[in-house]
């Protein structure tokens, strides 16, 4: 019995690089489940010394302190969507471009405003390292140390895009950098409750 024409059988080549892009995704999820142990065990340490000593408020309200969250989450989800979009078409790739570049702008307001808060702290504020303790190291560390992870992604996302108006193939690298989005939502919202919140 002769196979069917619609069938058709998978080159080496094209194994290959299905093997490589699962093996690219394995090593992303490791990578960030590794940071999400560091990160929580951070958070933790954190917490058991919230759990003895008092904490001070942060010279920034907390209400200031959440709004760039609202960016954050907008720009991850931007990010989710357009790993989902397949540019087989001129009107879907202009699609594509414009869910990144949404993506890229809101993460950038995010960062701005990390970095504006800190700022405040800091001059306005006086609230210094080593003379606040801890809440100072904890405020400043973890805040440096998640917006280092958020310009990663956002580094991602711009060489996606670049590769993307040059016409190659970025589907595989945006599913991973949406890993990526989801990791530093994630990661955020454990910083507000260990650090930001009083």
């Amino acid at each position: 019995m002769r196979p069917s024409m619609s069938m058709r059988v998978p080159s080496s080549e094209e194994e290959g690089s299905q093997r490589d892009a699962e093996t690219r995704w394995l090593g992303t999820v490791l990578g960030l489940a590794a940071w999400t142990m560091f990160f929580v065990s951070l958070s933790f340490a954190v917490g058991w010394y919230r759990m003895r000593e008092p904490w001070p408020p942060l010279p920034i309200s907390t209400v200031l302190l959440a709004l760039p969250g609202l960016p954050l989450v907008f720009s991850s989800a931007m990010l989710h969507r357009a790993a989902r979009v397949q540019p087989v078409s001129p009107r879907e790739a202009r699609r594509l471009l414009r869910l990144l570049g949404m993506t890229l702008a809101s993460g950038a307001v995010f960062v701005a405003m990390q970095a504006a808060w800190t700022h405040l702290a800091f001059w306005n504020h006086h609230f210094r390292i080593p003379d606040d303790g801890v809440p100072a190291s904890a405020f400043y560390g973890l805040t440096a140390l998640h917006a280092l992870h958020v310009l990663v992604v956002l580094a991602g996302v711009f060489f996606s895009t670049v590769r993307l108006k040059r016409s190659a193939e970025v589907g595989d690298s945006l599913r991973r950098l949406s890993l990526g989005g989801y990791f530093v939502t994630a990661m955020w919202l454990l910083l507000f409750v260990a650090v930001y919140l009083p």
